[in-house]
C-alpha cells in the first residue's frame, strides 16, 4: 500500500502538516518503529499481563490490539477525537473500550469524567473496580505532567500489575511538549520508585538517528507495589 494512505491519518492530514519535519512521512515512520521496540518486552511478558490491558495514547497504532491480545478486554486512554472513532470502527466488534481522557488534566472534573467513563466499561464486564491487570505507556511522557499521572494511574493498576513505558527525553513532536515533562532517564526511575513501582526490567538504546532523535530510549518494566 502506498505510504501516502498508510500515513495521512484521519485529523493530521500530510498535505496540511503544520508540524513540517517533525511530523512529515518519515517522522511518522521513525515514530511507529520506535513505539515497536516495546513489542518484544510484552511478548516476553505476556503471561503476567492478564487480560484486563489499558494502552494509554494509543494513537493510531497500538501495541495492545485483539490479534495480539487474544480473549483480553482492551482499554485506551486517548485524548484525540480523531483516533477514538477510528479505533471505535475499527473495533466495534472486540473487547476494545475507546475512552477520552484529556492527558494534560489527571485531577478534578476531568479525571472524574475518565474514571466514570472507565467505570462504565467495567461494569458491562461485571467488574465492581476499575482495576487493570497491565498498562502499556508508549511515546506518552513527553506530552504530559507525568508525574502526577504516574501517581492517578497506580490507583487503577492492580497489586503486582505491570507497567511497561516506552520513552525518549525530548523526542516527538515539540509543539505539543509539556513543561511537566521527564527531564532524564535517572529522574524517570527515581520517580517511578518513589511512587511506589518495583522495576524489574529497564534497558536503554543508543539513538539510531541523532538528527531527529538525540537521546537514549529508555524501555522499562515495572510493577505495581500497591
Amino acid at each position: 500500500m502506498d505510504d501516502f494512505k498508510i500515513y495521512n491519518w484521519p485529523g493530521w492530514p500530510l498535505e496540511e502538516n503544520p508540524h513540517g519535519g517533525d511530523f512529515d512521512i518519515e517522522a511518522r515512520k521513525r515514530m511507529i518503529t520506535g513505539s515497536q521496540m516495546l513489542s518484544p518486552f510484552l511478548k516476553k511478558y505476556r503471561k503476567n499481563m492478564g487480560n484486563i490491558i489499558l494502552e494509554v495514547g494509543p494513537f493510531f497504532n497500538p501495541l495492545v490490539t485483539p490479534e495480539e491480545f487474544p480473549n483480553s478486554q482492551i482499554f485506551y486512554w486517548e485524548n484525540d477525537y480523531h483516533v477514538l472513532k477510528y479505533h471505535n470502527n475499527k473495533y466495534k466488534k472486540d473487547s476494545v473500550y475507546p475512552i477520552f481522557c484529556d492527558l494534560n488534566q489527571i485531577e478534578g472534573n476531568s479525571f472524574l469524567k475518565l474514571k466514570l467513563e472507565t467505570q462504565k466499561a467495567f461494569k458491562k464486564l461485571h467488574l465492581k473496580k476499575i482495576s487493570f491487570d497491565s498498562v502499556v505507556v508508549s511515546h506518552v511522557l513527553n506530552y504530559i505532567d507525568y508525574k502526577l499521572f504516574l501517581m492517578v494511574l497506580k490507583e487503577f493498576i492492580k497489586k503486582d500489575g505491570l507497567i511497561f513505558i516506552n520513552n525518549v527525553v525530548d523526542y516527538g513532536l515539540p509543539a505539543f511538549f509539556s513543561d511537566r515533562r521527564p527531564k532524564s532517564i535517572p529522574e524517570i526511575l527515581k520517580t517511578i520508585r518513589e511512587i511506589g513501582y518495583k522495576i524489574i526490567e529497564k534497558e536503554t538504546f543508543d539513538s539510531p538517528d541523532k538528527k531527529h532523535q538525540k537521546n537514549k530510549r529508555l524501555i522499562l518494566v515495572a510493577k505495581n507495589n500497591g
